[in-house]
């Protein structure tokens, strides 16, 4: 474990030493996002490369392609990681773009060539699309939201264009819906929500009343709302990885929301499958107690992809 973070190591204590570097003794970094292998590109995509040793900061570009000129369209430092930035501006103007990083030291000086380019497109309209929190965004601690095996959009079969953001809550999500959800018109818009608003104590009802506002919204759009069940929680791996959770009774309260998500015409029951005996969230299948990993996360695609099929199999 120390010899994995040892580069990282080194450099802080070189670049926080005031030690002097040459740009030309780092080579560009590698990137490992995967948008270029998505059925669609996010619309917050974590961008992520390899770090390179002795190195801290990071500039992404994003370059938009037109038929006349290239545009730069985002410009941003890397906050979360020595490996990653998650870009909180949302992609909703069809289009191909192209990313790029570079290392450059606090105040953006480059000290490297850029990486290569790596394409994307942005297409609209879509036929399935996900709203939803950081389980439909992707990622975690260990792997970036742009790499494909901790997305579950992946095992779908069907196509589904990820419109997700984590941390949200029901209302976030209600906040953003003609921002984020109509430049793409979903014919079906799938909607897993509302773990967040349990696990921060709202009641069921308030959740309810959100998601029924959702559902609404949709309807009002000619948009099919297939709600997804809440899924569990696991207290314990929860409270050691100092994740905050409400005292009160989330389980009863999410048994409320569940109950009538599977009351609606179109639903899926995503969370029996990741639930044990006890009515938690697998200890297996999660590294932090909120989050399923890549099995659970291969068990919700595959779910979500059978039931479209089944449903929605002249939209395919």
């Amino acid at each position: 474990m120390i010899k994995k973070f040892l580069p990282l190591i080194l450099s802080t204590c070189i670049l926080f030493s005031g030690g002097n570097v040459d740009a030309k003794n780092f080579p560009p970094p590698i990137l490992t996002a995967e948008f270029e292998q998505m059925d669609f590109m996010q619309l917050y995509p974590t961008y992520s490369w390899e770090p390179v040793p002795r190195t801290e900061f990071y500039l992404v570009q994003v370059v938009k392609v037109g038929a006349a000129r290239e545009e730069i369209v985002r410009e941003l430092l890397n906050t979360e990681a020595f490996d990653r930035v998650t870009d909180w501006t949302p992609f909703v103007e069809a289009g191909e773009y192209y990313w790029q990083v570079r290392v450059v030291d606090k105040n953006k000086k480059p000290l490297s060539d850029w990486s290569d380019k790596k394409f994307f497109t942005v297409t609209a309209p879509v036929k399935f699309a996900v709203l939803g929190d950081s389980i439909s965004h992707g990622g975690a601690a260990y792997i970036p939201a742009g790499q494909l095996s901790c997305q579950w959009e992946t095992y779908s079969s069907v196509p589904i264009k990820n419109l997700a953001r984590s941390g949200d809550t029901t209302q976030q999500m209600l906040d953003r819906f003609d921002n984020d959800v109509l430049p793409f018109q979903p014919q079906i818009l799938i909607i897993m929500a509302g773990v967040n608003d349990i696990r921060i104590g709202s009641s069921a009802n308030d959740v309810i009343k959100n998601l029924e506002i959702l559902r609404d919204k949709c309807l009002a759009k000619n948009i099919t709302p297939v709600f997804c069940t809440i899924t569990s929680m696991n207290p314990e791996i929860i409270h050691r990885r100092g994740i905050e959770l409400t005292d009160g009774d989330w389980r009863l309260e999410r048994e409320k929301v569940n109950l009538w998500i599977m009351s609606t015409p179109y639903f899926i029951d995503i969370a029996g499958a990741l639930t044990d005996d006890k009515g938690y969230l697998r200890a297996e299948l999660t590294p932090d107690g909120l989050h399923p990993a890549l099995r659970g996360k291969k068990i919700i695609g595959e779910s979500i992809s059978n039931y479209l099929q089944k449903n929605f199999n002249t939209l395919q």
